[in-house]
């Protein structure tokens, strides 16, 4: 099936619409006074940088003009490369960059609370006394580090700052929010691998696929959209065909040969019945399970324990295991026998034994096509119409990985799911599969180049606390909710000193008004610092707020590389321009510098130069920062990994990819036949909502979806530009299908109040037929909660009172879950305390 002309424009609009769209549509002007109104000036220099409003760091140019004896930004592209231009893109978000200088709530100067945490009143302070503040502030707590909590969320120094809580001021506390986005996925995908595999963890080989499913995600929409656009066309071109599970129509559904639109959070019945039939009608690569997997390891039939496992001859540290050697047809260890059988099952010694091929068969039994029909909706006959499919195209066929994969309580199953049918057909690892990615760069962190002194982490760190209290797989770098419940909660200690960076707590994490109010009592938390560069709901909890700039204002004080683009393209952060005249922003290296110079770990007197500290990183990795500096990026990678374990042994008991993973056996033995994602077998387990029986008339499920404007960060939420885009697709409100909006007398534009377990918002109604009756769905975190911070923050300067407006252009009458599920209950204690951010009901009240 070749791509069309028709294909092609489809396509393009998917991921391009947001940079090509806007162009017609009214905002406001963001150049200088004086500047011409025509088109805009030609470009005197053009800065090398590269875009983290996604935080997947695209290689970017922007030009920027001088107008009226001021340097303007004229226009902002993708960084090119004339030989692999195929990995080089931006999608429509950094068309704002432009606009985002001049947002009317950005923080302008260093800030000291004044009025309540959470009133909104600070007065302003210079960059002096702000520094000394936050000094002794950590010096406080020098001997008890492990009351100081450092989140931060991205940016090129987000690493950075978690690196310098944890080396230079010692505490065990930081964190990141991947626990809100990608943990269910990475402690899915742990089941088979031996180890939490995230996002960047595959490539997805579109270029040489011949069938690819998407269920779960959409990438045309998502975060790299545009990048994935770019490989996703290339399988297009070469005949790859598309099927799509999702909970509504968008730009992925037209592309698809076949789409199917299901009920929320049941994308796990459709993989346990693609399952079913591949084990049940042996559509397996048999000889790839042989080779890579346990498949052929044999099991007590009655306690699912190994039968032997001994010391492996060939790999370090790993494990071999009894096999029925179907060749002499004698009980062999793997590593000894010529042909492990993959389906045998008998007696060893007296007792009943059968393989994992076996067991994992058995364990998949009941999810008939039929039987998952009549959870999703979709005919048993295309289950089974696909299942055959994939085996027909295997191994160039793959369901590609999740990525914000923390929607439903069952998305860790899922995930395993999935992988396991693309691990039955031969596909993980195989050309036109699941491959992996070549490598990524490893830089010398700035904190060891500067001689910034560093001390031993001291104390237990939080989520360890929890660990021995009931949470399951904490990814020690991902507990942002853990955080949450610890605060509300009181436990395991009151927070000293809690250092945000660019992370908006209060609306990125699912807390609402519990953490808001949590957040008031500063015997809960003494102190807390807020890093950003717009006011926001968490900068309104504040005592403390500095100022840093956008990406664009500042120079990088380390490399980054495009994380999430499936290749290693190194990248260089340069300065574009400074920020506007009125906003006194430093960097982040800038002011963790001047902390440790105040905490003694640096000598007063150094002088940081950060291009010569990117240069020495570059050197020590071997790459020519001349030219680096010059391009912008470095292309280290373009071609994937193909083999099975991407390489090396995993971190398996056995090395091989574990269809029944046998550490994971051993621990949740007590889950085995339980509705729970530590089952170690494959099972259904219902999402949360779907627990509390049906839905009633006025209540629904929630659905945020990535648009190719929204995104992760609050600031665009700020920027007119995506209030507007939205707007004219028609999807600036809640999405509704007309068969419910009929029932509750709802017609298009009414507005109508969302309740949820502990919150609610007012939202504005969009009739669509473009959504499963079950959900509302609408682009991410395009809502307010007015009930969890002031409208208005109002600042003491020294030439009188300033009052900043929040939420002036963007947010509005959308959704954000986070303000409507409960931090408490929407949670998985089994995957680290992540979120569940879709699996509750909300009632919908008309207004």
């Amino acid at each position: 099936m070749g791509i069309t002309r028709r294909e092609m424009l489809k396509l393009t609009a998917a991921t391009a619409a947001a940079a090509a769209l806007p162009l017609a549509l009214p905002r406001p002007r963001t150049l200088v006074a004086g500047a011409e109104s025509g088109a805009a000036p030609a470009a005197t220099r053009v800065a090398k940088t590269a875009c983290i409003i996604c935080g997947q760091k695209c290689p970017l140019e922007i030009h920027v003009a001088e107008v009226g004896g001021k340097e303007v930004i004229a226009k902002v592209v993708y960084n090119r490369d004339p030989e692999y231009d195929q990995f080089f893109a931006v999608c429509g978000r950094p068309q704002t960059i432009p606009e985002l200088r001049f947002l009317p709530e950005r923080i302008r100067r260093p800030l000291l609370r004044v009025g309540a945490r959470g009133e909104g009143k600070f007065r302003e302070i210079s960059w002096e006394e702000a520094l000394n503040i936050l000094a002794e502030r950590i010096r406080k707590y020098m001997d008890e580090p492990w009351r100081i909590v450092a989140v931060s969320h991205q940016g090129f120094e987000g690493g950075l700052v978690r690196e310098f809580f944890k080396k230079v001021v010692g505490t065990p506390n930081t964190t990141q929010h991947c626990d809100t986005c990608h943990t269910g996925m990475d402690i899915g995908h742990k089941f088979i691998f031996g180890s939490p595999k995230g996002p960047s963890a595959f490539q997805p080989d579109y270029a040489n696929a011949d069938l690819v499913v998407l269920m779960g995600r959409n990438p045309a929409g998502g975060i790299v959209a545009s990048a994935w656009s770019k490989i996703f066309t290339e399988g297009r071109a070469n005949k790859m065909k598309l099927v799509v599970f999702d909970v509504r129509e968008s730009r992925l559904t037209e592309l698809a040969d076949k789409y199917y639109i299901i009920p929320p959070g049941t994308d796990l019945a459709i993989a346990l019945a693609l399952l079913n039939v591949i084990l049940n009608e042996r559509l397996y690569n048999a000889d790839y399970l042989v080779n890579w997997t346990n498949a052929p390891m044999l099991l007590y039939a009655d306690t699912l324990e190994p039968v032997r496992l001994e010391d492996n001859p060939y790999m370090e540290k790993k494990k071999t295991y009894l096999v029925y050697d179907e060749y002499d047809q004698r009980f062999k260890l793997k590593t000894e026998a010529r042909k492990p059988a993959l389906e045998y099952e008998g007696e060893y010694q007296g007792r009943p034994v059968k393989t994992v091929l076996l067991v994992l068969r058995d364990a998949v039994r009941e999810y008939t096509p039929e039987w998952a029909e009549k959870i999703t909706g979709v005919p048993a006959g295309e289950i089974r119409w696909l299942a055959r499919e994939m085996a027909r195209a295997a191994p160039r066929t793959f369901i590609d990985h999740n990525y914000k994969a923390t929607r439903y309580y069952n998305e860790g199953m899922f995930s395993r799911a999935k992988m396991l049918v693309n691990v039955l057909l031969g596909s993980v690892g195989a050309k036109g599969g699941l491959a992996f990615p070549a490598g990524k760069p490893h830089f010398k962190s700035p904190i060891d180049i500067l001689g910034i002194e560093t001390t031993e982490t001291q104390g237990e760190a939080i989520y360890k606390y929890w660990a021995k209290h009931g949470v399951e797989n904490v990814v020690s770098k991902c507990w942002s909710q853990l955080l949450v419940k610890s605060i509300i909660e009181g436990k395991p200690y009151p927070i000293g000193v809690l250092f945000i960076h660019l992370e908006n707590l209060v609306a990125h994490t699912l807390s609402g008004r519990r953490l808001a109010e949590a957040l008031k009592d500063e015997n809960r938390v003494e102190f807390i610092v807020v890093l950003d560069t717009t006011f926001n709901e968490t900068v309104m909890y504040a005592d403390l707020v500095l100022p840093v700039p956008f990406f664009f204002e500042a120079e990088s004080i380390t490399l980054g590389y495009a994380k999430k683009s499936y290749v290693s393209i190194v990248v260089d952060a340069q300065k574009a321009v400074d920020p506007p005249e009125g906003v006194d922003a430093r960097p982040t290296w800038w002011i963790l510098v001047e902390l440790a110079k105040r905490l003694g770990k640096l000598d007063q007197g150094a002088s940081v130069d950060p291009v010569e500290v990117k240069r020495k990183q570059a050197e020590e990795a071997g790459i020519d920062y001349n030219e680096l500096r010059e391009k912008g990026y470095k292309l280290l990678w373009t071609s994937p990994k193909y083999h099975p374990w991407g390489g090396k042994p995993l971190a398996t008991v056995t090395g091989e990819l574990e269809l029944v993973n046998v550490a994971m056996l051993e621990s949740y033995r007590d889950y085995l036949g339980k509705e729970s994602p530590l089952n170690p077998l494959p099972c259904w387990v219902p999402p949360l909502w779907m627990r509390k029986g049906g839905l009633a008339d006025n209540e629904f499920v929630v659905v945020e979806y990535q648009d190719s404007l929204t995104s992760i960060n609050t600031f665009m939420r700020f920027s007119r530009l995506t209030k507007d885009v939205l707007e004219w697709k028609h999807i600036y409100g809640v999405l509704m299908h007309p068969s419910r909006a009929k029932k509750l007398g709802l017609r298009d534009g009414d507005m109508v109040r969302l309740k949820g377990p502990n919150g609610e918002i007012i939202a504005r109604v969009k009739v669509s037929d473009k959504v499963h009756p079950a959900i509302l769905a609408a682009p991410h975190a395009t809502a307010i909660d007015k009930a969890v911070v002031p409208e208005k923050a109002v600042i003491e300067t020294a030439n009188g009172e300033v009052t900043v407006k929040l939420f002036s252009n963007g947010g509005g009458y959308g959704v954000n879950n986070n303000f409507l599920g409960d931090p408490l209950e929407s949670v998985v204690p089994e995957e680290g305390y992540r979120a569940a951010q879709h699996d509750f009901v909300v009632k919908v009240e008309k207004l």
